[in-house]
């Protein structure tokens, strides 16, 4: 079975102003079209602080859709979790 690169980057938001902020604790799945098919991140207050929650966004034959959500004691673990439920080719890293 051959490793595909995951895409994985800090989720940032542009703000009316046009500037863009970093959002911490927070990951975004991109695929090769620059969809977001899935996204994790940290809860910093509460009664969960410190566990990750995880969303996919897209459906086992690609198409918008909440394909599965929950929680996670680390990053890693929750980054797991998307990649084993987002389809194949929707986690690629592709060239250009």
């Amino acid at each position: 079975m051959t490793e595909t690169k995951r895409n994985w980057r800090r989720t940032a938001f542009r703000r009316l102003d046009g500037s863009e902020e970093i959002a911490p604790e927070d990951w975004t799945l991109l695929d090769g079209g620059g969809r977001a098919p899935a996204r994790i991140y940290r809860y910093l207050y509460g009664p969960q602080a410190g566990q990750w929650s995880w969303f996919v966004l897209i459906a086992p034959d690609g198409t918008p859709f909440n394909g599965g959500t929950g929680t996670a004691a680390t990053g890693r673990e929750a980054r797991e979790a998307c990649e084993a439920r987002v389809p194949p080719g929707a986690r690629e890293r592709r060239p250009g």
